[in-house]
């Protein structure tokens, strides 16, 4: 199963200006890590967006999973990983899923994610 998805790193400029919005989509960890980003931030925030979208796409269950259910992380080469918790956890056994791949990319304009699911 694949999901991928696409935003244009102004909306999310523009959402952290919301009070909370940053906590309903990522983790603390998470948070500590775009942090680290003093130049375009919201481009890395984007792209952290657009994994977890990735991720619920192509586990075909949207509406139950959360974002907070939904990690970021990395390898110490850089490379992102997924870690599930919760009802998105809980999807992935369901469907007797085995793995999870992730690739990330954003520029100054867009960030994107394609998450690829086998069984």
């Amino acid at each position: 199963m694949v999901g991928i998805d696409l935003i244009e790193v102004e909306r999310i400029k523009q959402s952290l200006n919301k009070t909370g919005f940053i906590e309903k989509i990522l983790l603390p960890g998470e948070i500590e890590y775009v942090n680290q980003f003093k130049v375009n931030m919201e481009a890395h925030v984007a792209g952290f967006f657009c994994a977890k979208e990735a991720v619920m796409k192509a586990l075909q269950d949207c509406k139950k999973i959360s974002f907070l259910e939904i990690e970021v992380k990395h390898q110490t080469n850089g490379a992102p990983y997924i870690v599930l918790t919760g009802e998105a956890k809980r999807v992935f056994e369901k469907q007797k899923l085995t793995s999870l791949e992730i690739s990330i990319s954003q520029t100054d304009n867009y960030a994107t994610a394609i998450c690829l699911i086998k069984a």
